[in-house]
C-alpha cells in the first residue's frame, strides 16, 4: 500500500515525478490547495507518496513553494487551457540544480492540473500525457452529449488513463468510442447519471467514496466540471481505510443491523432514491435481504415497498432537515410478522439507519396483552359467576370467611336474587366478604364446601336445586392458588331440558313396546285371515270354478293376488321394523362371500332374464356387521337393477369395489370414525330415474311406476337405506331416464 506524504520524507531534489489537483481560492487572498496529489519519489518504499489534501503550496517543500511556480499558476488563470513551462530549482548547497518540465490544465476557472517531472536533460521534456497515464490516480474526461433542446441524455469519454480503465472494469477504447449509454444498457443503472448532470449544469463539484470488492479498492471519487463535460478523478484511499475496517468489526458484533445510504438526485437536486453503503450484513437479518449483499444497489430496487409505505419519505426528510427520526418497523415473512426498533440519523449526503430486531420482544407484549383481553373478554362475555375467593383465617386458624378478590358481570345477575338487592356493578363487590354480603352464607352447604376445598385441595361439583326460587345452580369450586375458584351456573333451562328428555324417552319408550305389539300382531293375528282368505279362495278356485262365470273367476283371481300382496307387504313391513326396533349385531362378514351367495339366490332371476353381472375392483374385504342386514342390502339392490331394465334389452349389471379414506367420502364423518371405508356402487343400463326423485326413494312404500308394469311394495329400498344407517354408512343415488341408475354404498372398515 502507497503510504502518505510526511513533508520530513522528500528531500528538495528528490521529486522525479509529481500530479497535483489544485484548488484556486481568492478569500482572503489568491491561494493554491491540493484537492488530489501524488509523488514519485525512489527514496520511498514503492516510490509513491500521497500529497497532504488541503494544504496550500507554500506549506509543501520544494519545487512546490517555489515563488515562480506560484507566478506560473497566477498567470495559467487567464491563459488558454493548456500551459507548459520549465521551472529552475535553484542550486543546492552541494552545487545540484534542477529543472521540472512542467505542464498546466486549466479545468475549471477555480480548478487546475498541474503536472511536474524532473529533467535529467532540459531538452527532453516529458508530456503530460505520459504523465497522465503512468500517475496512480484515475483520470477520465467527459464530454456532455446533448439533445436539440440542450438537455444533456448522454457522456462519451475523451480521455481516459489506464488505471481509470482497470476501475471502471472496461477497455479503454471501448470507454473512448462508447457513450455511457452503449455501455450500460439501462441508463438508470449507472447510478450517478443525475448527479453528474448537476456537475456540468451547476458547476458544483461531488465527491464520494466507493469501494469495489472485486480489486479490494477504496476509492475517494472527485467529479468536477470541464468545459461542457466534466472531470473524474479516482484517489486510492486503501489504507486510510484501517479504520472502516476496525468499524466494521465493530458494526458486526452489534445485534443491530448498521446501514449507510447515499442519496441520489436528479437534475433539480431532488433525491429520487439512495445508494446502499457501507454497512454489517449480519446472517441473523439474512431473510430479510433479498440479497446476500445489498451493498452498491439502489434502495428502492431492494426495496420497492418503502415507496408506498411512507419510509421513503421519512429518510428523505431526515437528509434534508438534517434531524433524526426513530419508529417501529414491521415485515410480513412467510411463516410469521417480524418488528424492529429502527433509528434514522443523518449523516453527509445521506443517512445512517441502525434496525434491532425486537420480535421476541413484541411477540411476548402482544401476546401478554392478547391473553389479558381474552381473559378479560371472556370474563365479562361469561355467562357463568366467576368469583375467586381468598380465605380469611380467624384466631383458631379455621375459615371464617372469604375475601372476594375478582367478579365477572354476571355475578350480579346470578347472585342478586339471594342477596335482595341489585350491585350497582359487579365491581363493587370486590374486596367485599361473603359474610358481610350474604350473611346466611355460613350456615349454607355452599360455605362448608369452599372450607372443604381450602382444606383439602380436591375440587367439588356439586348441581342445588332452589325450589323456592324456581332455579337450579351448577357450583364448580376447585383450588386457585391460595384460595378457590367459584364458578357458578344458572342450569334452570338446561334442568327444565332433562326433565322434558327424560319423558320423551319414556314416551319413546312406550313407543316401541307398542311397535313391537304391531310386529307381534303383523307376524301372527294379521297373516292368519290373510292365509285362511287365500286358502279358501284356493278351495273356491279348485273345486266351484265350473259354477262361475268368467266375471266370478276374474274377481276370484283378483281376490287371490291382492291377498298375495298384502301378504307380502305385511312381511316386508315386518322385516322394516325389525331393522328399526332390534339391536344390530356386529360380526365379522365377509361381503365377497355375501355378494356370491346373493348371485346364488337370484341365478333363476339371472338366467331368465339372460342378464350379464360384472364385478370390477380388488375384492371385497371382511367388515364387521350383521350377515342377515347385509344380504338384504345386496338382495334388494341387485334384485332391483335386474327389474328395471328397459323393454327388449337383457340386463347389465356391474359392481364395482373400492377402498377410500374418510376424506373421499361425499359427506363428512365425525372423527372418531373409521378411517378406512369400502365402496360398493351397484350400476346398470335400465330405465333409470329422474334425479329430483333421489331422495324420495328411499321412503316407505314410494313407488316410480305402476304395479302393473314392475312388481314391488315400495319397502325395497327403505330397508337398503335402514340397513346403512344401522352400520353407520352412507348411500348416494344418481340417475337420469333411459340412461341408468348407479347406487353406491359406503360402508366402514372398523
Amino acid at each position: 500500500m502507497n503510504r502518505l506524504f510526511s513533508p520530513d520524507s522528500l528531500r528538495p531534489d528528490a521529486v522525479r515525478k509529481a500530479t497535483l489537483v489544485l484548488e484556486v481560492t481568492h478569500h482572503p487572498t489568491l491561494q493554491f490547495r491540493v484537492r488530489q496529489g501524488t509523488v514519485t519519489d525512489k527514496g520511498l518504499d514503492k516510490g509513491i507518496a500521497m500529497l497532504p489534501v488541503g494544504a496550500t503550496l507554500d506549506q509543501l517543500p520544494t519545487p512546490f513553494n517555489l515563488p515562480a511556480l506560484i507566478d506560473q499558476l497566477e498567470q495559467a488563470l487567464s491563459q488558454p487551457l493548456l500551459h507548459t513551462f520549465q521551472l529552475e530549482q535553484p542550486c543546492l548547497p552541494a552545487g545540484s540544480c534542477c529543472t521540472y518540465a512542467c505542464e498546466l490544465l486549466q479545468v475549471e476557472a477555480n480548478l487546475l492540473v498541474l503536472t511536474l517531472e524532473l529533467l535529467p536533460d532540459p531538452e527532453k521534456p516529458t508530456a503530460l500525457a505520459d504523465i497522465v497515464e503512468t500517475m496512480p490516480t484515475g483520470l477520465i474526461v467527459f464530454r456532455a452529449i446533448r439533445n436539440e433542446d440542450r438537455e444533456i441524455v448522454d457522456f462519451q469519454a475523451m480521455l481516459c488513463n489506464q488505471f481509470g480503465a482497470r476501475i471502471v472494469g472496461q477497455s479503454r477504447e471501448a470507454i473512448l468510442t462508447q457513450p455511457i449509454s452503449q455501455r450500460y444498457a439501462n441508463m438508470k443503472e449507472y447510478a450517478f447519471f443525475h448527479q453528474y448532470v448537476a456537475v456540468v449544469e451547476s458547476g458544483t463539484p461531488h465527491s464520494q467514496l466507493m469501494h469495489l470488492p472485486t480489486l479490494d479498492l477504496w476509492l475517494d471519487v472527485s467529479v468536477v466540471k470541464y468545459g461542457d463535460g466534466m472531470l473524474v478523478s479516482f484517489q486510492d484511499v486503501t489504507d486510510g481505510q484501517q479504520t472502516a475496517s476496525l468499524l466494521a468489526s465493530v458494526m458486526n458484533s452489534s445485534p443491530a443491523a448498521i446501514r449507510y445510504y447515499e442519496a441520489i438526485r436528479d437534475a433539480t437536486g431532488q433525491i429520487i432514491d439512495f445508494m446502499t453503503g457501507t454497512g454489517n450484513e449480519l446472517a441473523a437479518y439474512r431473510d430479510f435481504r433479498p440479497y446476500p449483499s445489498t451493498t452498491g444497489r439502489r434502495l428502492l430496487e431492494l426495496y420497492p415497498q418503502l415507496k408506498t409505505n411512507g419510509l421513503f419519505d421519512r429518510y428523505i426528510a431526515v437528509v434534508e432537515s438534517g434531524k433524526s427520526d426513530r419508529f417501529e418497523t414491521t415485515h410480513e415473512g412467510a411463516s410469521q410478522t417480524s418488528w424492529f426498533d429502527s433509528t434514522v440519523v443523518p449523516h453527509g449526503n445521506g443517512f445512517v439507519i441502525t434496525n434491532l430486531d425486537i420480535t421476541s420482544f413484541k411477540q411476548a407484549q402482544l401476546a401478554q396483552q392478547g391473553q389479558s383481553e381474552l381473559i378479560t373478554g371472556v370474563l365479562d362475555s361469561s355467562v357463568s359467576s366467576i368469583i375467586v375467593l381468598s380465605p380469611i383465617y380467624g384466631e383458631d386458624q379455621q375459615v371464617a370467611d372469604f375475601r372476594i378478590d375478582l367478579a365477572n358481570p354476571a355475578t350480579q345477575t346470578l347472585f342478586a336474587r339471594f342477596i335482595g338487592q341489585e350491585f350497582a356493578a359487579h365491581e363493587t363487590i370486590q374486596n367485599q366478604t361473603m359474610g358481610t354480603l350474604f350473611p346466611a352464607v355460613r350456615e349454607r352447604d355452599l360455605f362448608r364446601a369452599l372450607m372443604a376445598v381450602v382444606k383439602t385441595e380436591t375440587p367439588i361439583y356439586h348441581t342445588v336445586d332452589y325450589p323456592q326460587l324456581g332455579i337450579t345452580y351448577d357450583y364448580a369450586i376447585t383450588p386457585f392458588q391460595t384460595g378457590v375458584l367459584l364458578i357458578t351456573t344458572d342450569i334452570t333451562p338446561i334442568r327444565a331440558y332433562q326433565q322434558q328428555l327424560e319423558a320423551h324417552n319414556a314416551a319413546l319408550s312406550r313407543s316401541n313396546e307398542y311397535l313391537q305389539q304391531f310386529a307381534y300382531v303383523a307376524s301372527h293375528d294379521l297373516q292368519e285371515p290373510l292365509r285362511k282368505i287365500y286358502s279358501f279362495g284356493d278351495l273356491l278356485r279348485k273345486q266351484y270354478t265350473d259354477a262361475l262365470d268368467d266375471t266370478g273367476r276374474d274377481l276370484l283371481q283378483r281376490m287371490q293376488n291382492a291377498a298375495i300382496r298384502m301378504q307380502t307387504l305385511v312381511k316386508d313391513l315386518l322385516d322394516y321394523s325389525r331393522l328399526t326396533t332390534l339391536q344390530v349385531s356386529l360380526q365379522p362378514v365377509s361381503l365377497q362371500a355375501l355378494l356370491q351367495d346373493t348371485l346364488d339366490d337370484l341365478e333363476t332371476t339371472i338366467r331368465d332374464t339372460n342378464a350379464t353381472i360384472t364385478i370390477e375392483g380388488d375384492g371385497l374385504p371382511v367388515i364387521p356387521g350383521d350377515k342377515t342386514q347385509l344380504r338384504q342390502l345386496l338382495q334388494n339392490l341387485i334384485a332391483n337393477a335386474l327389474k328395471f331394465t328397459r323393454p327388449g334389452q337383457p340386463p347389465q349389471v356391474r359392481v364395482t369395489v373400492d377402498l377410500l379414506r374418510a376424506d373421499q367420502l361425499p359427506l363428512s364423518v365425525p372423527a372418531t370414525a373409521s378411517q378406512q371405508w369400502v365402496s360398493l356402487r351397484i350400476a346398470d343400463q335400465g330405465i333409470g330415474f329422474d334425479e329430483v326423485y333421489q331422495e324420495r326413494i328411499f321412503e316407505l312404500f314410494h313407488r316410480l311406476h305402476g304395479r302393473s308394469k314392475y312388481t314391488g311394495t315400495g319397502i325395497g329400498l327403505a330397508v337398503v337405506k335402514k340397513v346403512v344407517e344401522n352400520h353407520t354408512g352412507q348411500i348416494t343415488a344418481t340417475s337420469q331416464p333411459g340412461a341408468g341408475a348407479a347406487f353406491t354404498v359406503y360402508l366402514p372398515l372398523a
